[in-house]
């Protein structure tokens, strides 16, 4: 039997898109990080393990071990974790949204590797999804497939699919909710996964509540939508609640509240970061996709919900986050990621409509400037994740696994590592006693070093070379050097001072 031609074409489209996704996924494959490094990645990696072991709140080893106060157990905190009040015990400072993630993929398939494949794997449906919603809002399976190409391509989504990071994992619930959004205008069942979702992308990022505004926009706001995505929303809202008082002792305590992380947003930072988060997006897109996003709501073509939507999808983020103080490089436009996809389908969308309301050569020109300008851009994205370093990522993450596992082998037992970038991934790598330096001063040094030397402390440490010169004031001490892994030193700190 001949296929009809219709059915044909919808065939080979589906191929192609299978083998354009299998390839993309092999590309991220190979790059991903298969180790946890910072702050970030260890904290994650960290908060799932402790979350599959059931043990929320661990108790601050250092203290128990060597009878110590609760003075000293900032010192005894690794990066990730935040100090509870009892001084004697810590929690993940971290949502818990992605490490839940990572525990699950962690418990199915293993600790050693899967963990690490939950952001390409994100990446990848995130195009799909992309997709999902282009068609949507009406594009044609070519035109939904450009814009996932130009999401695909961009050096943010690239350096945050090869990590253990929450970014892409974010954009994926972010897609989901408004791809379930949009849906329950034809069916209203479907507003209750739109809640739902909302609900694991604030689990996943507390920010993500912003994704209400465009929201309102692709719901229909009819009584029995809003009922629906309000039950949806309510078990990862429960969830959270309870995490929050297993952890904190208060449903709406945090580990970022505990941290002091919410008072790092201020208006006062507007004025520089805006025009920085302006000009950083623009050169993770391009400044013509971008320039798309801007003209949509000019767009008569489009309803006027739509472009509501595109507007504050993607603005939602935008204003957030140039309030928030961390914002002095490109890759801060990772906290962005979620709106990225409302500038990259309003481009895609106005070329269309503009293709519409012109004819004969006019409307091919307009078709194949926008093919060229996609191609471009997808072209200068993946150079640009070349040589700004997002594809060698894996590497210093790697040597974060390896100079752990190589302190092990070299020292005792329980031996107390003086560390700071590398606290959160001793802990999740050895059996070792990460002490953080930036917590100690000389006298809380050496009145800790009198303090353990009665229970055997051994004192080293594990430090990266740009942290030595920060380090060695406090903690003073004749310091042995037993040798260097790439950017990491380890040290010996000798019996007398």
């Amino acid at each position: 039997m001949i296929p009809r031609p219709g059915r044909l074409a919808r065939t080979l489209s589906i191929a192609a898109g299978v083998a354009a996704l299998s390839v993309y996924g092999i590309y991220l494959f190979k790059h991903t990080c298969f180790a946890v490094g910072g702050s970030d990645s260890s904290g994650y990696a960290n908060a799932a393990r402790d979350f599959s072991r059931g043990t929320l709140v661990t108790s601050i080893d250092g203290l128990v071990r060597f009878d110590l106060p609760g003075s000293f157990a900032p010192a005894f905190t690794p990066l990730g974790y935040v100090l509870l009040p009892s001084r004697r015990t810590m929690a993940p400072m971290y949502p818990i949204g992605f490490p839940l993630h990572l525990g699950l993929a962690g418990a199915l398939f293993g600790w050693d590797r899967a963990p690490y494949f939950v952001s390409p794997i994100a990446a990848v449906l995130c195009l799909i999804l992309l997709y999902a919603v282009g068609r949507e809002l009406g594009l044609s399976r070519w035109a939904a497939a450009g814009g996932g190409l130009l999401l695909a391509s961009s050096p943010t989504f690239v350096f945050q699919a090869v990590q253990p990071m929450s970014d892409v994992t974010a954009t994926l619930w972010t897609l989901a909710a408004i791809l379930a959004g949009l849906k329950a205008r034809g069916d209203r069942r479907w507003a209750a996964a739109a809640g739902f979702a909302l609900g694991v992308a604030v689990l996943v990022r507390p920010l993500d509540i912003v994704l209400l505004l465009p929201l309102a926009f692709a719901l229909p706001l009819d009584r029995r939508a809003l009922v629906l995505f309000v039950l949806g929303g309510v078990p990862p809202a429960a969830f959270l609640f309870l995490y929050n008082t297993a952890c904190f002792g208060n449903p709406f305590d945090t580990g970022y509240s505990l941290t002091g992380h919410w008072s790092r947003f201020s208006l006062a930072y507007f004025p520089s970061h805006f025009p920085n988060y302006v000009r950083w997006t623009s050169a993770v897109l391009t400044p013509f996709v971008a320039l798309g996003w801007l003209i949509a709501p000019f767009d008569r073509l489009l309803p006027r919900r739509d472009r509501a939507l595109l507007l504050s999808w993607f603005a939602a983020f935008l204003l957030a986050y140039s309030c928030y103080q961390p914002a002095d490089q490109w890759w801060y436009t990772r906290f962005l990621l979620p709106g990225m996809p409302a500038i990259i389908l309003a481009f895609v969308l106005v070329a269309r409509d503009l293709a519409a309301s012109v004819g004969g050569l006019w409307r091919q020109g307009v078709i194949a400037g926008a093919i060229v300008a996609i191609g471009v851009a997808a072209g200068f994205g993946f150079s640009n994740a070349k040589s700004w370093g997002v594809l060698d990522m894996w590497q210093g993450q790697a040597t974060f696994r390896r100079a752990c596992f190589w302190a092990e082998e070299r020292l005792p037992a329980g031996a107390l590592v003086v560390s700071s970038d590398l606290s959160g991934a001793l802990r999740y790598y050895t059996a070792l006693q990460p002490v953080r330096w930036d917590h100690l001063n000389p006298v809380s040094f050496r009145d800790l070093r009198d303090k353990t030397a009665a229970n055997g402390g051994k004192w080293f440490a594990l430090l990266r070379h740009y942290e030595i010169l920060w380090a060695t004031p406090n903690v003073p001490g004749k310091w042995s050097h037993l040798g260097d892994m790439e950017d990491i030193s380890l040290w010996a700190l000798e019996d007398s001072p």
